[in-house]
């Protein structure tokens, strides 16, 4: 293979990584040519067009800060929110051989050692500043340098995880961008393209044996164990994050699966008696470790210099100078990511290690070398484009291991190498290693199995996106019936007067959770009919993106098959918003949330954060129900419109089907009553979901619950008369309204109970 069969022109004069300066293929590219098969447009914009659809089944699609129809979860509309776009990953990767790996392997575990020695150095005894070797003034002219450190300058090691960026030049030489210290990115996007990359191409990485990068994650949990203070058993590490608005909060929440960690907020956490405390539902739990992923301006509000306002965790670098926590990485590691400092590592290692740094730092303009990147013109389908690599290295215990692979991240025209603007990346491959050699690791104690505790935003989040998933169905289902009503039978709209479409209007205004209006019959009925079929659209993509933004906040709660359903009702709910509403779009939807329903039950782990999940849309469906036959079915109808009314609520609460099966008669009001009110073996049943609500209760050993939802199960067992007062069945009324005002007051006793009420610090559940 050539430049010519690859139909790719590299720069002229520059190193590049595929074509040798003769215009042929460099020897380990075309063993790669043999393994990855062809180069051709079509079948690379297929493999790119699987990259993304994996990517976004990860989680990525739904992971967004931006939900424009978003509402807060009392219903307010919420302010539209920053745009975190998911990157896109190129369909052929960045190849070294295991050769030249190694070389900058070790030349990046030197780098490490350095950085680490010149942190414990700047912050203790100050030997380089001592020796001329730093500038006395750059310490304190350097905003990433925190003074008050110095009194904890006896730890070690100040680094647990360092990423480093390299590029090489355009003489084939590799240089040092960027060090990242304070907390360095990259590891969660690596271990992701992999993943992505290893179903587009399963046959090229076995063909080739590409060094696994898996294995990290474990390396990375193991190193964080390995570093809680001394005395602590059974260590317990936590993932502390800004929380969705942040940036790289996808990675985030990825990291937390794969280490099978809390991803914590700073309102999750709490300093008390020197130790850090996670909130949970029924107290606190201690934390020994924690890996942030928060920087050092964003991570403790009483530390000079903080600048993320009234964010972070109040006296959490004091508790860690005291070693009651260990942050990973060290507060003040920022410094030596500084582009102030960067000069003086090299000297810097030679006086405290003895060492000569085998990476040289990049001088400012050096033209670099280059590498192919899918463009998917037909023609000439890659560009040549410089590639920024970033490697990852954790230290556990003495040894520090780089795992073997990482990110490459592709520079547009302009750009600088420390900040690159194109949002694609190349997964990293290592070829020709051998046999695969699992990483020799220091030993680290188990953390102790806390599953069955549920940091109480999650306990919250997980509720009201339970809820939101409800009303989503309810509004959703409602507005699909009458519209297949409609479609049926374009006449109905005018049946018994405007009596149908005025109970059509009633039912979908419940389904929005609005006001109901005064009744409406005649022209008024029909005219109302298309706007409130409209606003429940509207309503229900609303109840999508309330639910979507929830599950943001807790993607690790979730399976990978949940995120890729959520991911589709991402997309797709904008289509709802829109005034002209497609029967097909209401029906992708009903079938996503049915399959995000199946999931809910199937696929996560009957525990206190499922407990709250289920107990949401068992609340919201109860009341849904009550809802829809307080609307449609208690105002008294003539004859003719009581049939397509009944079952239209019988359809909105999927139960038509059962109905016909059950009865195979025209409507008897009662039977309907008792189909959606009082029939237990009914799943979208009042009875099913007061059973489901005293199971949660009791789960809970919550009383006062159980007590709400027994006054609510006393109520629905009123009987229902058929008498007729004002035009409404008046018995129907009295017991709608007898069952949700126990249920209303339970919505809001299980919000004060469990998520408004402030943690009592008395309650410590120890380890």
């Amino acid at each position: 293979m050539t430049s010519d069969t690859l139909r790719y022109a590299p720069a002229p004069g520059r190193f590049d990584e595929v074509i040798d300066a003769d215009g042929t293929t460099r020897p380990a590219w075309q063993a790669v040519a043999r393994a990855l098969g062809s180069f051709e447009p079509d079948v690379l914009l297929e493999r790119r067009r699987q990259a993304d659809r994996l990517l976004d089944a990860q989680g990525t699609g739904h992971l967004v800060h931006e939900i424009s129809l978003a509402t807060d979860r009392h219903g307010v509309s919420a302010a539209q929110r920053s745009v975190s776009h998911p990157w896109r990953l190129d369909p052929v990767p960045f190849v070294l051989e295991a050769d030249e790996f190694r070389r900058l392997a070790e030349g990046a575990t030197q780098r490490m050692r350095v950085l680490d020695a010149m942190l414990a150095d700047c912050y203790g005894e100050r030997r380089l500043v001592a020796d001329g070797v730093v500038p006395p003034s750059l310490l304190h002219s350097t905003p990433s340098f925190r003074n008050q450190t110095v009194a904890a300058s006896g730890r070690a090691p100040w680094l647990v995880h360092y990423a480093v960026d390299l590029v090489r030049d355009a003489a084939g030489v590799w240089h040092v961008v960027h060090d990242l210290t304070d907390a360095p990115s990259g590891l969660g996007y690596s271990l992701l393209n992999r993943t992505v990359l290893a179903r587009v191409l399963p046959d090229g990485l076995r063909t080739l044996g590409v060094a696994a990068v898996n294995d990290h994650a474990d390396v990375l949990r193991r190193a964080l164990a390995a570093s809680a203070p001394a005395g602590r058993t059974s260590p317990r590490s936590v993932v502390l994050t800004a929380g969705p608005g942040d940036p790289t909060y996808v990675e985030h929440s990825y990291l937390a699966t794969r280490l099978g960690l809390h991803l914590v907020e700073a309102a999750d956490v709490v300093m008390r008696a020197g130790r850090l405390w996670l909130r949970v539902l029924d107290g606190l739990e201690p934390i020994d470790v924690v890996y942030r992923r928060v920087n050092d301006t964003r991570l403790d509000p009483l530390e000079p210099g903080h600048l993320g306002g009234g964010s972070g965790v109040p006296g959490i670098v004091w508790g860690a100078d005291g070693g009651g926590v260990t942050l990973a990485n060290a507060y003040g590691s920022g410094l030596v990511e500084s582009p102030a400092v960067a000069p003086y590592v090299a000297e810097a290692g030679r006086h405290l290690l003895g060492e000569f740094l085998s990476l040289p730092l990049l001088a400012d303009g050096a033209p670099l070398a280059t590498s192919p990147v899918f463009a998917g013109n037909q023609a000439f389908p890659f560009v040549s484009c410089p590639v920024v690599l970033r490697l990852q290295l954790t230290r556990v215990g003495d040894e520090i291991v780089v795992m073997p692979g990482g990110t490459g991240r592709v520079l547009a025209p302009d750009d600088q190498p420390s900040r690159p603007t194109a949002q694609v990346v190349k997964d990293v491959w290592v070829i020709g290693a051998g046999q695969r050699q699992r990483p020799v690791v220091v030993s680290a104690p188990p953390q102790v199995d806390f599953g069955g505790s549920v940091p109480k935003r999650v306990a919250d989040a997980l509720y009201w996106m339970g809820r939101a998933a409800e009303r989503s169905e309810v509004a959703t289902r409602a507005a699909r019936v009458v519209t297949a009503q409609l479609l049926q039978d374009p006449t109905l709209a005018e049946v018994a007067d405007g009596a149908w479409a005025g109970g059509a209007v009633a039912l979908l205004r419940a389904a929005q959770a609005a006001p109901s209006l005064l009744p409406l019959d005649g022209p008024a009925a029909t005219e109302r009919l298309q706007p409130e079929l409209d606003a429940t659209c509207i309503a229900a993509a609303a109840q999508l993106a309330a639910m979507v933004q929830e599950a943001t906040s807790v993607r690790e709660y979730l399976s990978t098959t949940t995120g890729r359903v959520l991911g589709r009702l991402a997309r797709i709910h904008p289509l709802l918003a829109g005034a002209a509403s497609q029967a097909d779009d209401l029906d992708t939807v009903l079938v996503d949330l049915a399959a995000l329903s199946g999931l809910m039950m199937e696929s996560t782990v009957r525990g206190p954060s499922w407990r709250f999940l289920d107990l949401g849309r068992r609340l919201e469906r109860a009341l849904a129900v009550l809802g829809a036959v307080e609307a449609a079915l208690a105002p008294a109808v003539p004859p003719f419109a009581q049939q397509p009314l009944a079952d239209a609520v019988l359809g909105a609460n999927e139960s038509l089907v059962a109905y016909r099966r059950r009865y195979r008669s025209e409507v008897d009001f009662h039977a309907v009553l008792d189909l959606l009110l009082r029939d237990d073996a009914n799943p979208r049943s009042l009875a099913y979901q007061l059973d489901r609500l005293r199971e949660h209760a009791a789960g809970l050993a919550w009383s006062d619950g159980a007590a709400l939802v027994e006054q609510a199960s006393v109520q629905a067992l009123a009987p229902i008369a058929d008498q007729v007062v004002n035009g409404r069945i008046v018995a129907l009324d009295a017991f709608v309204l007898g069952v949700r005002a126990p249920l209303l007051e339970l919505a809001q006793a299980i919000v004060q109970r469990w998520f408004a009420d402030p943690v009592n610090p008395m309650l410590v559940r120890g380890h």
